[in-house]
């Protein structure tokens, strides 16, 4: 199988490409993400999403939540072909998603970005 190389203007090299969602959480009443009802629905919708996302052609799924800042992040790595087709199709079902965990009382912030993951 070959594998598909990019570069960047600034020569960094790279075979994959990730697409974060990302949201703030309200915290729970001491401050923190532990009895935090806005986390608990945001983890619930990720986990209904789920098994979409890793039949995701070669997706690698990662959460990534911060009990300080109160960030919530979902991101889906793929290789650079994968990624491109997912891409093509508006990365479905990330419009679907997105409009549900803005709906979820306690979120803010919510945004998409696609940018290099690459393992080093």
């Amino acid at each position: 199988k070959t594998i598909d190389h990019r570069t960047t203007g600034c020569n960094i090299t790279f075979d994959k490409v990730a697409r974060e969602w990302r949201c703030k959480y309200a915290a729970d009443g001491e401050g923190g993400p532990a009895n935090s009802a806005s986390l608990k629905a945001a983890e619930e919708l990720l986990q209904s999403y789920l098994p979409t996302l890793k039949a995701l052609p070669n997706a690698e799924v990662t959460r990534v939540m911060c009990g300080g800042c109160h960030d919530f992040k979902i991101v889906v790595n793929q290789p650079c072909a994968d990624h491109d087709a997912w891409k093509a199709s508006d990365y479905a079902p990330e419009q679907e998603f997105i409009s549900k965990l803005s709906a979820i009382e306690g979120i803010s912030a919510v945004e998409t970005q696609e940018y290099t993951c690459q393992p080093l």
